[in-house]
């Protein structure tokens, strides 16, 4: 290392600097939440200088660069390996304060901060962006669409209403159009060369410069160390593609399938669901993966760690199997239903019903299985056959209400068993499940299942997809216009409500009391309306009640039942039966 010291954003900007992306680094990635605290870090600073402490700075983060050899003569070009989200935010605000003042004079010294002019003449962006990124940045620094009128659409909309817009909006766009607006309603014109002195001076940054020598892996791994979001994904690919005998491969092995274009990029980093902890899309895929490759417990917190030590011994030709593999699994898995896909879907919808389950029962550790079976099995009946046998087997244990604390290794040691099958069927996958006979690990039978729909209290979560998956089932008929249902507003709701006591019969005996305060909790007295209701409806008597679902649910799971002259336990068991005569139809064993 060459350095660290303290320093301000101008001696970035100045002379002939010009920071390179690497390939490697995730693209820009800020949001409002981001652009609105480097705005009120600005704004503080203001006030701060309009009360005379002009002492005062607000240190913003790190910047890395690295040193590269240069490929004009007048440009001295740096690796910028860590900080490319402070330094692209800046040169928009930039460029948006260059677009409001009618200034020529500052217009003209702003432009020598984005831009830099070589010894042949030819004007240079500031920051070169990575393919991801690079088109929308230069458009915006360099104006080759005329910024000013890209705002014109978004001119009268308040800002509320302007950050909205912007959450679907390409990033670098977003950041752009976010600090116009913010110069339009918080800053007058006469101010700018005030707001520009303050982000140059008064936001300084610690400034670590790395000679041509240093291993650069070595400090993203440092960076990760110290708590600077670095994805596993992002320090894989920089471990991967730093190799000489792999880089070459980069736009065919990794670019082509995680960076290709927003819509990959969205895919990829979009928030799931992995236990009590949110996860990317890209970390539980590379998860699944390497399970897949082990066979072996693989913790998502050391999950890069663990990649690093597979890939430490490996020769170059092995490598680059390992790069070409990478890619055919995260094809595959990105044709795996998921978010919006899942949205609204009909009972003959086999694959997004077992994802859609799988998503709600919060079962991820199937995942490496799953992605495994979807590489290998090319027929598409018998994957469908497949996942029939799996979530049937998923939704008996959990309407059984058997842990699910051993799935981690009950779904490994399944994909082991599966990885040596000569040809992978449904047929061979459910003789293996039959085989279980644990408490952990066994496929309940129709008795044991059958049993549960009268006896077993369900979080709400779990009777919402049971009761879900029955509607979709009675759905898929030839006299139905829609047979699509969209989970989305749908409540679990209790006929006989968990307050019964104040407006319903009341019963002279304290087991019978009891047992009703447990059988209204059951499948049978559970079902699903549009919305939430109040606690008048949802706690009035039967005569009222029945109206009042006759209002809400349309569905044949509550509309069999409503003209019903008095809802007791015996109506409840009744229901409960016809529940499980649709399930076992679903879910057979």
């Amino acid at each position: 290392m060459l350095s660290a010291n303290k320093e301000k954003l101008q001696s970035f900007l100045m002379g002939s600097n010009q920071f390179v992306i690497p390939f490697f680094q995730r693209s820009y990635v800020w949001k409002v939440d981001n652009w609105n605290e480097l705005w009120e870090n600005i704004t503080d600073e203001y006030k701060e200088i309009q009360n005379n402490n002009n002492n005062s700075e607000h240190f913003i983060g790190t910047v890395i660069i690295k040193q590269k050899e240069s490929q004009r003569v007048g440009a001295l070009e740096y690796d910028l390996i860590d900080g490319q989200q402070r330094l692209t935010t800046v040169c928009l605000l930039l460029r948006a304060f260059y677009d409001t003042t009618d200034d020529a004079n500052l217009k003209n010294w702003i432009k020598t901060l984005l831009v830099f002019t070589d010894s042949y003449g030819q004007e240079n962006i500031r920051i070169l962006h990575s393919k991801v990124d690079r088109e929308y940045f230069q458009k915006i620094i360099l104006d080759t669409e005329n910024n000013v009128d890209t705002l014109e659409e978004y001119a009268p909309l308040k800002l509320e209403d302007l950050e909205k817009r912007l959450e679907i909006e390409n990033k670098i766009k977003g950041g752009y159009l976010y600090f116009r607006k913010r110069i339009e309603q918080d800053a007058d014109k006469t101010q700018i060369r005030s707001y520009i002195t303050i982000i140059l001076e008064k936001l300084p940054v610690i400034h670590m410069a790395l000679s041509k020598e240093d291993d650069v892996q070595q400090i993203f791994d440092t960076i990760n160390s110290l708590g600077v979001k670095l994805t596993t994904a992002e320090l894989l690919k920089n471990l991967l593609y730093s190799n000489q005998a792999v880089i070459e491969l980069y736009n065919d092995y990794w670019y082509s399938v995680f960076e290709a274009d927003e819509d990959a990029i969205d895919f990829w980093n979009r928030d799931r669901t992995s236990g009590r902890v949110r996860r990317t899309t890209v970390e539980l895929f590379l998860y699944s993966y390497l399970v897949i490759l082990k066979e072996t417990g693989v913790k998502m917190e050391s999950l890069f760690k663990e990649f690093k030590e597979h890939l430490k011994d490996k020769t170059d030709q092995e490598l680059i199997e390992f790069a070409k593999e990478l890619k055919s699994f995260a094809e595959v898995y990105q044709q795996m239903p998921d978010g919006e896909n899942l949205s609204e879907i009909s009972f003959a919808e086999h694959e997004k019903r077992f994802f859609h389950i799988v998503r709600e029962f919060e079962i991820t550790t199937i995942f490496p299985l799953i992605l495994y079976i979807f590489k290998k099995v090319t027929d598409h009946n018998e994957q469908k056959s497949i996942l029939n046998v799996l979530e049937s087997y998923l939704t008996r244990r959990t309407v059984c209400k058997l842990t699910t604390k051993n799935y981690n290794n009950l779904f490994m040691s399944l994909l082991g068993l599966v990885k040596k099958m000569d040809g992978i069927t449904a047929d061979k996958i459910r003789k293996e499940l039959l085989k279980y006979t644990e408490v952990t690990n066994r496929f309940p039978d129709d008795t044991e299942f059958e049993k549960a729909f009268y006896t077993a209290a369900l979080i709400n979560k779990y009777s919402r997809e049971v009761l879900y998956c029955i509607a979709l089932y009675q759905l898929s008929n030839n006299y139905t216009d829609n047979s699509k249902l969209n989970l989305e507003g749908f409540s679990v709701e209790h006929i006989m409500p968990k307050k019964w006591r104040n407006r319903w019969n009341h019963l002279p005996n304290e087991n019978d009391k009891v047992l009703r305060d447990y059988v209204l909790l059951t499948l049978g007295n559970l079902t699903l309306v549009k919305g939430k209701l109040n606690s008048s409806m949802r706690d009035a008597n039967w005569t009222i009640k029945k109206e009042t679902l006759r209002k809400y649910s349309t569905l044949r799971q509550t509309t069999d039942y409503i003209n019903i002259g008095d809802w007791n336990e015996g109506e409840i068991a009744s229901r409960s039966k016809h529940l499980y005569q649709s399930a076992i139809q679903i879910w057979k064993r």
